[in-house]
Parts: C-alpha cells; sequence; structure tokens
C-alpha cells in the first residue's frame, strides 16, 4: 500500500471529516464547541486508551508507521505487579501482637539504661574495660607509635579528599580503617589476626521476648570485625551470679519499648547473623559504629550496647538453638563507637537466653566511654543553607564539617586511647 502524504490543511479538513470529536479538542479551540461535544470526545480518548495517530490509522484503516516487534508485544495476560504488603490475615507473617523493632534510626530517649533494661544486662566494670584487655592493652607496643599515629590523623584530616571540607562521616570511617591497619602491622607477632575478616555495611537482625512484648534488632550498624575463634569469656561464673539480685532499671509509667518502632509484620524467631553457613569467618568479633558530633552521643553507645548484643544473641542461636535456657559458655562481643576523635569501648557478655523475665542472672556490659584520642581544637563549621528565604540555623539547615587546618595542630595526642583501641583489636589473638 502507497504512503499518504497530506499537507497540513488535508490532514485538518480529513480530521475534521472523520473525527468530529476529535478535531473539537485537538484542532480547535475549546471554547468554540458546546461542552457536551467536548465530554464526549474526552471519553472516546479515555475508553480507548490510544494516542492520537493509532486512533488516526485505525479510523483511516492505515497501517502503522512503526511497528512494536513481536518480542516486545505486552500479553493480554500481564499481570499486574505491586511492592505493597497486606497488612491484614491474608500476610502469612501477620500477627495480632505487634513486636517493637530497634534499627540503625531509632534513638532511644532513656539511652544507655534503656538498652540495658531491653537486653536485661548489668553495667559493670565502673566506667572501664574488662581487666583483661586493660592488662593486654598496657603489654602492647608498636615501633614508633606514636610518630605513626599522629601521621594516621593527619593523612586522614588533610590528604583523604581533595575536597576542601571533609565530613564527619568519612572522617570517622577513614580514622578508624587507619587505626586497623596500624594493628595488624601485629599480624606477623600475632598470626591470629590473619583469622579475621571485615565486612562495611553489614546487615544483623535479632529477635527475643522481653516481659511479653516481641522485641527485634534488624539494621546496618556499621563496620563488621569477624574471626574464626569466638573471643574469651570476660566473667567468671561466680561473677555471673552475682548478677541475679541485682534489680534492673525501671522506667515507670513510660514502657522501655517507647521508642521501637512497632509492626504485625514479622518474623518470628528471626535470627540472621550478616552471614550464611559455611562462612569461614562466622564470629563477631568487634562492630564499629560511626557518630558525629551533633548528634546526641548517649543514643550511639545504646545503639552500640544494642547491636553487640543483638550479635551475640545470633550466634548463641545458632550454637544452642532457640530455647531459654542458661548458657554453658557465655558469648562475648565487643563494639567501638567512634566519630573519629573520641572513643567509647563497649564489652558485652551474653550469659542467658532467658529473656523474657527480669529475674535470674544478667547479662553483662562493660562501657568506657568519651575517650579522646587528641585534643580536637578546631570547632565545626556549621554551614547554613537557605529555605525559603529563612536564615536559621537549627538542625534541618546546618551540617558538621570538619574544618581543614594546614598545620593540623594535634594537640595532646593520648596514646594510651589507641593502646586501648589495639587491646580491644587484639583481643582473641594474644594467648
Amino acid at each position: 500500500m502507497a504512503l499518504l502524504h497530506f499537507s497540513s490543511h488535508q490532514a485538518a479538513a480529513i480530521l475534521t471529516r472523520c473525527l468530529p470529536a476529535l478535531s473539537s479538542s485537538y484542532l480547535l479551540p475549546k471554547r468554540s464547541y458546546r461542552p457536551e461535544v467536548l465530554q464526549r470526545a474526552k471519553e472516546r480518548i479515555r475508553q480507548d486508551k490510544k494516542p492520537l495517530h493509532r486512533v488516526i490509522e485505525e479510523m483511516l484503516d492505515l497501517e502503522p508507521v512503526i511497528k512494536r516487534p513481536q518480542s516486545e508485544r505486552i500479553p493480554d495476560s500481564h499481570p499486574q505487579y505491586t511492592t505493597r504488603v497486606p497488612m491484614d490475615p491474608t500476610n502469612p507473617h501477620y500477627h495480632e501482637k505487634p513486636a517493637y523493632i530497634f534499627n540503625h534510626d531509632v534513638q532511644l530517649g532513656e539511652g544507655i539504661q534503656q538498652a540495658l533494661w531491653l537486653t536485661k544486662s548489668q553495667l559493670v566494670g565502673d566506667g572501664q574495660m574488662p581487666s583483661q584487655v586493660q592488662e593486654l592493652a598496657s603489654s602492647l607496643e608498636i615501633p614508633d607509635m606514636e610518630n605513626k599515629v599522629e601521621q594516621s590523623i593527619k593523612q586522614c584530616r588533610l590528604y583523604d579528599t581533595p575536597s576542601s571540607m571533609l565530613s564527619m562521616d568519612r572522617f570517622s570511617f577513614r580514622q578508624t580503617k587507619a587505626l586497623t591497619r596500624l594493628g595488624s602491622l601485629l599480624g606477623k607477632d600475632y598470626p591470629e589476626l590473619l583469622n579475621r575478616a571485615q565486612a562495611n555495611n553489614y546487615y544483623v537482625g535479632a529477635s527475643w521476648t522481653r516481659d511479653n512484648d516481641a522485641v527485634q534488632v534488624r539494621g546496618r550498624p556499621g563496620m563488621i570485625l569477624t574471626s574464626k575463634n569466638p573471643l574469651p569469656v570476660l566473667a567468671s561464673q561466680d561473677e555471673i551470679n552475682q548478677t541475679v539480685d541485682v534489680p534492673l532499671e525501671s522506667f515507670y509509667p513510660l514502657a522501655p519499648t517507647i521508642d521501637l518502632r512497632s509492626s504485625i509484620i514479622y518474623k518470628e524467631n528471626y535470627n540472621f547473623p550478616g552471614f550464611f553457613d559455611g562462612y569461614p569467618f562466622p564470629h563477631a568479633h568487634t562492630l564499629f559504629v560511626f557518630a558525629t558530633y551533633f548528634k546526641n552521643s548517649e543514643s550511639y553507645k545504646a545503639k552500640g550496647i544494642m547491636f553487640a548484643f543483638a550479635n551475640a544473641l545470633c550466634r548463641a542461636k545458632q550454637q544452642y538453638g532457640v530455647e531459654e535456657v542458661d548458657l554453658p559458655t557465655p558469648i562475648v562481643t565487643q563494639c567501638i563507637v567512634t566519630n573519629g576523635v573520641k572513643f567509647s569501648f563497649i564489652h558485652v557478655q551474653l550469659n542467658t537466653l532467658r529473656l523474657d523475665s527480669s529475674d535470674g542472672p544478667k547479662n553483662m556490659v562493660w562501657l568506657d566511654a568519651e575517650n579522646p584520642l587528641y585534643l580536637d581544637m578546631y570547632p565545626q563549621n556549621i554551614k547554613i543553607y537557605r529555605t525559603k528565604g529563612n536564615r536559621k540555623t537549627d538542625k534541618r539547615y546546618w551540617k558538621p564539617l570538619v574544618k581543614r587546618d594546614p598545620e593540623l595542630g594535634c594537640r595532646e595526642l593520648d596514646i594510651g586511647v589507641f593502646k586501648k583501641f589495639l587491646g580491644c583489636y587484639l583481643n582473641g589473638a594474644v594467648h
């Protein structure tokens, strides 16, 4: 069939003759026609759901200029996919009673004490690390240690990126990587360090019952260091038995789960350590949580306790099952919360899976908080953004940045803080 060629005036005449309703809505001003005519044209287009050129081809019995390949044609029985999860009993994970979920975005209003209640834990150690880790930290030495630590700080603050401003998130991550790199220099003296692996932005999920409420921890807290062998136990059985008579702090009339997110769609006994069976480094060693200056440091410590506890709980349920029992061998995990300058060291020992009631032995937490590696003498630059013509300095309009300084001035370097970091890193590798 030969192609038909029309001028603009001829095409307008044909459309006016063949499609009076369409011509009224596409070729001439709408005000020239009665409202009922326009309404019929709109209804016809809406019912056909076809573009104008397809309507013209069908009305004039013309072949389509561009044919759709057979492989690209959508069948009439194409399923209608949707990402919406049904929130009714038709969902296999629906429950009448909600679960309270803690993730990396949740901030506990009561901070550390609320995290201790949720994990049925007692704070021990009088603000210090466990004695075994302290002795290990004091005995470790690296040749030219102070110079190497100062050089790593300069590298992270001055030469890590060509940008004029360095974000706190990037700086805290790079500083932690630099310090772990210094710790790996002792690999020739402690071969156990070679049985380690690091994973950035890993995922963990754990679930338990606390005071008849289902509690779950899910999320991506930071960077995890795993090992082939578990960490040594920190507290003896006599010290564990002494926690039986220690009461946990109450938040009455507030519910301890008030800050957690609730959901009626969840999996019972959901425990995922972040890796599948057969992984050569199955034991969680140290979790690194990265913080910033302008956020509540108390909530970050609570976050470290919750996720360190989740790592230990996943391993315990893999090893001993989901029954509520007292563990014959406690499981120990560590966590370091840092913004690149200040370091908080957390140690968690899981002693029992009987978490529903507050009676019986408690789990144990050591917290050595707010250790400055050096004096951060340069205040953070507060960058103000303009929004709707207003100039404000509340949290919606600024973000923390580290101000560059050509001389850096790393004053009052506390090498003891790095030794604590080194003690946590080498914990379990020194026999």
